[in-house]
């Protein structure tokens, strides 16, 4: 499944520090390696969570800055 074709809104499940889990709320649940790939997920100037899909700012040698905050479990993201 790719990560464009799940339902709104996503929840973070668990973060390990490595792995971010967010869960869809249909059953379906996604991983986000944040090792691999530090910038997939962002927060936005309102504090809000996002999904980048785009595989240029996705890419851990793109960018190497480090996030605001942590993703927490219970946070709502978007998908964009």
């Amino acid at each position: 499944m790719k990560i464009l074709e799940v339902t709104q809104p996503a929840k973070i499940v668990k973060n390990t520090g490595k792995e971010v889990q967010i869960d869809h709320g249909d059953g379906t649940t996604t991983t986000v390696d944040t090792e691999k790939n530090p910038e997939a997920i962002n927060r936005d100037s309102t504090g809000k969570l996002t999904i980048s899909t785009s595989s240029s700012s996705n890419s851990a040698m793109a960018q190497k800055k480090k996030q605001d905050k942590m993703p927490r479990p219970g946070e709502k993201i978007a998908v964009a």
